[in-house]
């Protein structure tokens, strides 16, 4: 370890932010069915999103040399052909099967292509917000008020676009910094998407402001863990995904969340994998297919009302959050 600082325990719970969220989650005593006496959920996101300055990630291919023009247009033009095309594709596979998402949008992508997000808004989705950015994360930023700017900015652009306030926030990566969690708060959103850390969903309490934490495509996947399998490969894994958490559920309730970001799994090829995943679980009963706020909500109220119990609140102390 030399060369190496050793955080006291005090520091690492704080880094870690268990202060605010359990280090152990674990399942309710209350938890044995979804809504309707479903046993699993089904969410799915499209990450609607803008970088200022598009980096090759997006199109998986050599980065620029320094010498270049700042702007890869290469790039660019993937989140250009995503918000234009990729969006819309998605969107038309899940009204054809009449499934509603959530829609994980930067506010720079609320500003810049409004319509986008007015359309997702008319078919009944879920518009959360995905910070401003995403060639800035949270943790990059200087100070809590310059991140709680950045949020607050994104906010308002999103409520431009749509004339609703999001409920949601996830930091881009997710990867969000040591005042995110406190400023979410602060801004009353009601689920956060940064922490992929349980099976199931479970409260953070941040001085006595509470939120959902949702976590992110654990278990599940996104779309870029996919593509490298090719499309019958993606349709496959996705299949015997789902088959292995639906034999779970019959023990009890689980989640699946599959996330596709607009620029890639809105392409026609895994589109149609995903048009093809969703007729697969047309075929099943017992799975809820809800939105982020949905899921929040249900754990929301049921965590409510077992607090206005007080003896089965202490007889479930040891499943909820420390």
């Amino acid at each position: 370890m030399e060369g190496r600082k050793i955080m006291a325990n005090d520091d690492l719970i704080k880094s870690y932010q268990w202060n605010y969220r359990p280090q152990s989650p674990q399942r309710p005593k209350w938890f044995s069915a979804w809504p309707g006496g479903n046993r699993i959920a089904v969410t799915f996101n499209i990450m609607h999103e803008w970088e200022s300055v598009p980096r090759s990630v997006a199109i998986r291919k050599r980065e620029m040399m320094p010498a270049a023009s700042p702007i890869d247009f290469l790039a660019l033009g993937a989140r250009e052909y995503g918000a234009n095309f990729g969006f819309q594709r998605l969107l038309d596979v899940l009204q054809e099967f009449d499934v509603k998402a959530t829609i994980l949008t930067s506010g720079l992508m609320a500003e810049l292509f409004p319509g986008t997000l007015r359309e997702a808004t008319k078919r009944g989705h879920e518009i959360a917000c995905h910070h401003w950015d995403q060639s800035r994360h949270p943790f990059e930023y200087t100070s809590a008020e310059e991140e709680r700017e950045a949020i607050v900015k994104s906010i308002e652009a999103i409520e431009r676009a749509t004339g609703q306030r999001p409920l949601g926030y996830m930091s881009p990566g997710p990867r969000p910094g040591p005042h995110t969690l406190e400023i979410a708060a602060a801004l009353d959103f009601k689920w956060n998407g940064d922490y992929c850390d349980s099976d199931v969903p479970y409260m953070i309490d941040v001085n006595g402001k509470k939120m959902v934490s949702l976590g992110y495509v654990r278990p599940g996947y996104t779309d870029n863990d996919l593509l490298p399998l090719g499309l019958r490969g993606a349709l496959q894994q996705l299949k015997a995904e789902f088959d292995a958490h639906f034999e779970e559920s019959a023990r009890h309730p689980m989640k699946f969340r599959y996330a596709m970001h607009n620029f890639t799994g809105g392409r026609p090829g895994l589109a149609n994998v995903f048009e093809k995943f969703l007729a697969y679980l047309k075929a099943y009963e017992g799975v809820w297919f809800c939105r982020c706020i949905d899921l929040a909500r249900f754990w929301s109220e049921a965590d409510q009302r077992m607090n206005s119990q007080p003896e089965a609140a202490s007889a479930d102390s040891s499943d909820r959050a420390a």
